[in-house]
């Protein structure tokens, strides 16, 4: 009976280990494009870091490098994106060659015996993580679709924004240079919280689509107590909000944007 029961319990450690190790990042240590070894916990110096593997023989993955090398631009003080390619090691060369010609801004890491991959069970490529500045695991998606990029940045930016302050928010994005929306809806005040005398703020991450509607809502910083509900009513009406189209070279494009809700009690004087 006691060796089954410390087969049982060696059994649950191993899994329990396994479940562990895919909710937070491993530590590992990878040659770069310019051959430098970098370590995991180097790319934990900033909020949040995205990990794609892929491999230059992957069509889908291909088509996912463009917008993530887009990722690292735009958030570039914000977060580390770093593509690690698992091509074998008689194609490093090609992959290097290939990555340099598209001039991509990502850091570019050689996996050739999969052993990171392996410790992170990935079985399908294109494979991406978001991780926090903790090392946890927060995100994973595989494949890659046209349109999963826009996934990807508000899974980032839920994670890179995450907590701001109205006062940090204006510090980064100066109210003057949000976009205004051009049909604005008030955000319904809670009753009970209005009765309570309960104010606060509430941060949103807005997607405004081609034509200035409202796609998705994303809460980046909440009131301390959901039960207020101050999260639905600032959502519920950010989604009738309609914007002046963004447009870039003369197209329009979908754009995000952090918008902050104030939830005030006025007091007149009788």
């Amino acid at each position: 009976m006691k060796k089954i029961i410390s087969i049982m319990t060696f059994i649950f450690l191993l899994m329990s280990s396994a479940a562990f190790a895919l909710d937070t990042m491993p530590n590992f240590t990878l040659e770069d494009i310019n051959g430098d070894q970098v370590n995991s916990e180097e790319l934990l110096n900033k909020k949040a870091v995205i990990i794609d593997f892929w491999a230059k023989w992957c069509t889908p993955c291909k088509k996912a490098l463009p917008h993530l090398s887009d990722l690292q631009e735009e958030y570039a003080n914000l977060a580390n994106v770093v593509c690690i390619t698992i091509d074998k090691a008689r194609d490093k060369d090609k992959a290097k060659s290939f990555v340099k010609s598209k001039r991509y801004d990502f850091i570019t890491l050689f996996d050739p015996n999969k052993s990171v991959s392996d410790m992170l069970n990935v079985s399908t490529i294109p494979r991406t993580f978001i991780v926090n500045g903790n090392g946890e695991i927060v995100f994973k998606h595989e494949g890659y679709t046209q349109g999963d990029e826009y996934e990807l940045e508000a899974e980032l930016r839920k994670v890179i924004y995450k907590d701001i302050t109205i006062k940090e928010l204006e510090g980064i994005f100066p109210p003057e240079e949000l976009p205004e929306p051009t049909t604005y809806i008030i955000p319904k005040y809670p009753e009970k919280a209005h009765d309570e005398e309960i104010q606060t703020d509430i941060i949103l991450d807005i997607e405004i689509l081609e034509d200035g509607t409202v796609g998705d809502v994303n809460i980046i910083s909440a009131c301390k107590d959901p039960a207020h509900g101050f999260e639905n009513a600032a959502v519920d009406a950010a989604r009738q909000w309609i914007f002046k189209p963004i447009m870039v070279d003369n197209v329009a494009v979908k754009r995000r944007v952090l918008y902050p809700v104030r939830f005030r009690i006025e007091k007149y004087e009788r």
